[in-house]
């Protein structure tokens, strides 16, 4: 084999190696393409079920309650947490939405994170009042974005879950619900 032979064969090879590199260099971006998403999924999941069950707490859900509907007769104290728990959860949102636009949250579990923001905060007009008064402490693209959701969402009354629920409630009462009766669901021992 001539020297021009031994270096043909030495490109050839480096070629093939670096085709390789290439090829496991591609598929470690796609894993940790993969493992930042999982992250950011889990991150935002933490982040809203502590946001919530910090709400939900019961010196928190009176001023939830009047808060998101709107009343006018709202005390300062829990003007002051609604007014704060406004404040988180639009963080919360302008993070998912700067989360989606970079890439780091998929389209579909954006899109189901946004209805449940159109449908059960942004619907209701204590929200509204919030973004009204504070919408300029947001980026401009978010402004944007939750402008076009309020436009298009319908506001409702913030006690319609809970007519709803009575409704259902109601439709179901004598009802088997999933194979479990209405007496087992009060008392579980039955």
């Amino acid at each position: 084999m001539t020297l021009e032979q031994l270096a043909n064969l030495g490109e050839f090879i480096s070629g093939i190696a670096v085709i390789a590199s290439l090829v496991y260099l591609a598929m470690q971006i796609r894993q940790n393409t993969k493992t930042v998403k999982s992250s950011t999924l889990l991150g935002n999941t933490e982040i809203w079920s502590s946001m919530l069950l910090k709400m939900s707490e019961i010196e928190n859900v009176g001023a939830y309650m009047y808060g998101s509907s709107g009343y006018s007769a709202i005390r300062p104290k829990e003007f002051t947490q609604f007014f704060l728990q406004c404040r988180v959860l639009f963080l919360g949102f302008e993070n998912q939405y700067y989360q989606y636009c970079n890439g780091s949250l998929d389209k579909e579990t954006y899109k189901g994170y946004e209805r449940s923001i159109s449908e059960q905060i942004l619907s209701y007009r204590g929200f509204r009042m919030y973004w009204s008064l504070c919408r300029q402490y947001f980026s401009p693209i978010f402004v944007k974005h939750v402008d076009a959701i309020i436009s298009r969402t319908p506001e409702v009354d913030s006690t319609k879950a809970i007519s709803d629920w009575q409704q259902l409630a109601e439709q179901l009462k004598n009802d088997d619900v999933a194979g479990v009766t209405r007496d087992q669901m009060t008392d579980p021992d039955r």
